[in-house]
């Protein structure tokens, strides 16, 4: 049960207008009366230390207390958290400039420092490419991220001061897709995320879900319009629906009209191998998640999450089993402490 102290912070952070729309949510989907959820979600908080949006996204109001138990909520992902990580070498991942140095074996394309470069050097980077990809050096969610193609500037020395202007320092060549991943959506760079967790010099696989865009968008997050997929890890297929944030639900990709269920990804059995090897690369971050991308050549990792959210894993349309990862994380704090 988490804290009074934490409880306190969370209530005291909490957006009412974000809270009345979750209750809405609910309502809809259940036909439960405001009030009802509310205190619903009140014990749900107190009992299993889940937000009110844990609550929505994972089916709560249609779920027995046995079941909502197996949930890895907000409060659960933190102990998990900082558990497994030593923070301390957080901004190996926070900042894209390292993760790009420190990771660069597995990138496979070519990226760039915007910030120091010279022009020489950014010309160079230019070579061959119709258009190359620019984003903030900390970020989320695919915010800030622009798809720049070079044919709509003057020079590469507009280029260069238009990144620099808007501080999109990590610039980076895009990668061809896989035709598999391509026709899922081929505007955007699908990506597959994969969760890692290192214990006892073993890499546990929490679990695999693919990102796609949508509306010709360039960025697969669901943050952006994107939709996301459960993906069983053992047959590379996708297991599940797709859903996006707005709790909507697809069975079909709604701009490409592929059927989600049953459809292949291609060498996800390479990808999940890369980013076991990955995962030792700093072994004091014990959970990451990882987002790659999968080429015509191979798989390539397209950056790495030190704080892996509940909000990709566990959405309701994915699990209508209603069994969450709390008790394959209960396990692994086990060995942890041992």
């Amino acid at each position: 049960m988490p804290s009074i102290k934490y409880l306190t912070r969370v209530i005291r952070g909490m957006r009412f207008d974000k809270l009345n729309k979750m209750l809405t949510v609910v309502k809809e989907k259940s036909g439960h009366c405001k009030l009802r959820t509310f205190g619903s979600m009140v014990w749900c908080a107190l009992r299993y230390g889940a937000g009110y949006y844990d609550y929505v996204m994972f089916g709560f109001y249609n779920m027995n207390g046995r079941q909502r138990n197996t949930y890895l909520t907000r409060v659960r992902n933190k102990k998990v958290c900082e558990l497994m990580n030593d923070y301390s070498y957080a901004e190996e991942f926070d900042d894209k400039l390292r993760f790009n140095v420190r990771f660069a074996k597995y990138l496979h394309r070519k990226t760039l420092n915007g910030e120091i470069c010279t022009q020489a050097e950014f010309d160079d980077f230019l070579q061959g490419q119709d258009s190359f990809f620019a984003k903030p050096n900390h970020g989320s969610c695919g915010h800030g991220i622009e798809k720049i193609k070079v044919a709509k500037f003057k020079s590469s020395e507009e280029i260069l001061s238009y990144i620099r202007d808007k501080k999109l320092v990590i610039l980076e060549e895009v990668l061809p897709q896989h035709e598999a991943m391509a026709k899922l959506h081929p505007d955007s760079v699908n990506s597959i995320r994969i969760v890692t967790d290192l214990v006892d010099e073993t890499v546990h696989i929490a679990y695999v879900m693919v990102k796609m865009g949508r509306g010709g968008g360039c960025c697969d997050n669901t943050g952006q319009g994107g939709v996301i997929c459960r993906v069983d890890e053992k047959t590379g297929k996708i297991c599940s629906v797709a859903t996006d944030d707005y709790f909507n639900i697809f069975e079909k990709h709604p701009d490409t009209n592929v059927n989600f269920v049953g459809y292949e990804l291609p060498m996800l059995h390479e990808a999940i191998e890369m980013v076991k090897q990955a995962a030792f690369e700093i072994p004091q971050m014990r959970h990451v998640g990882w987002d790659v991308a999968i080429t015509p050549d191979g798989p390539a990792i397209i950056e790495g999450n030190e704080y892996p959210g509940t909000d990709l894993c566990q959405l309701a349309p994915h699990y209508p089993e209603k069994t969450g990862l709390w008790p394959y994380y209960k396990n692994l704090l086990i060995l942890i402490a041992d």
